[in-house]
C-alpha cells in the first residue's frame, strides 16, 4: 500500500528528459539548412528514471524511493517528443512527456485483508522561446525562457473485507522557467550537448529545475542521435498535494531536421 501511495503522489517524467523535466529535452541542436532562414527539427526519445524524495496526498506524506524496475513494472503507456521551429536566431521548442501508470496490490493488516488499485496519468509540457546568442563552428549557445505545465490525474480504489473506499484527484499548474542550451562540436560527427533550466520561484512550485548532459552523433546532415543523463526536480506543496522529488536516469533520442 505504501508503494501505491508513493506512486500515486509523484510523476514519472520521462525526456527527452532535458526538456522540465522536463523539461527540456535531449534534442540535438540541428543546423538550419543553408537554403532557408526557417528550420524545424523533431525528436523522439526515451527517459528511464529513478525517483527519490518526499511525496504526499490528502495529508499523507512519506519518503519516495522508486527504482527503474518499479517504474517499468507499472508503466502502461508513455509518449515523449521534442519539436523545435526556428527562424534565423529565434526558435520555439516544445517538449512533451506523458505517462500512464496502473498497479494492483493485495495486502493484510491483522484481520483486515484488502486489494488496492491505482491509475495515474501525468504529463509535463515545456514550451521555450529561445535565442541563439553564439553560433559558430565550435559552439552553439541558446538562452531561453518559457513555462512548464504539470498535470496529474489520480484514481485510487481500496476494497477490504470491512468496507470499500475510493479517492480521485486532479492537479495541474504552470511554472515559469529560464535556462540555456549549448552544443560543442568535438569533430565533424560527434558533439557534446548540455541543457538546463530553473523556475517556479514560489509562484506555483517553490522550485523546479532540470538538466541534461550527453553526447550526440550526426549520422547524416539531417539525422542525429543523442544519449546522455537527465535529471528533473520539483518542489510543490499546495492544496494537500505534495511533490518534492528528484527524477534522474539515462536518456536516448533520435532527431530529424528539415
Amino acid at each position: 500500500m505504501t508503494k501505491l501511495l508513493l506512486l500515486a503522489s509523484l510523476a514519472l517524467p520521462l525526456s527527452a528528459l532535458a526538456g522540465q523535466a522536463p523539461a527540456p529535452a535531449p534534442a540535438p541542436l540541428a543546423t538550419p539548412p543553408a537554403a532557408s532562414d526557417w528550420w524545424f527539427n523533431s525528436t523522439s526519445y526515451g527517459w528511464l528514471t529513478d525517483i527519490q524524495g518526499d511525496a504526499g496526498l490528502l495529508g499523507y506524506k512519506a519518503p519516495v524511493s522508486i527504482g527503474m524496475d518499479d517504474v517499468l513494472d507499472s508503466l502502461d503507456l508513455s509518449y515523449m517528443s521534442y519539436a523545435e521551429l526556428g527562424y534565423k536566431k529565434w526558435s520555439v521548442g516544445v517538449d512533451v512527456v506523458y505517462a500512464k501508470l496502473s498497479q494492483d496490490e493485495t495486502f493484510a493488516v491483522g484481520p483486515i485483508s484488502a486489494a488496492a488499485s491505482l491509475e495515474l496519468q501525468q504529463a509535463f509540457v515545456t514550451t521555450r522561446l529561445q535565442y541563439r546568442a553564439v553560433d559558430n563552428a565550435a559552439l552553439k549557445l541558446d538562452v531561453f525562457t518559457g513555462f512548464r505545465w504539470n498535470y496529474f490525474d489520480l484514481d485510487l480504489a481500496l476494497d477490504t473485507n470491512y468496507r470499500d473506499a475510493s479517492a480521485s484527484t486532479n492537479e495541474d499548474w504552470f511554472d515559469l522557467i529560464v535556462g540555456a542550451r549549448a552544443l560543442v562540436a568535438l569533430n565533424d560527427k560527434w558533439y557534446f550537448q548540455g541543457t538546463g533550466d530553473i523556475g517556479g520561484f514560489g509562484v506555483e512550485s517553490d522550485l523546479t529545475w532540470q538538466a541534461l548532459a550527453g553526447f550526440g552523433y550526426q549520422f547524416t546532415p539531417r539525422i542525429a542521435g543523442v544519449f546522455g543523463y537527465r535529471a528533473m526536480g520539483v518542489d510543490y506543496d499546495k492544496g494537500g498535494f505534495l511533490m518534492d522529488t528528484v527524477s534522474h536516469g539515462p536518456a536516448l533520442g533520435l532527431s530529424f531536421a528539415f
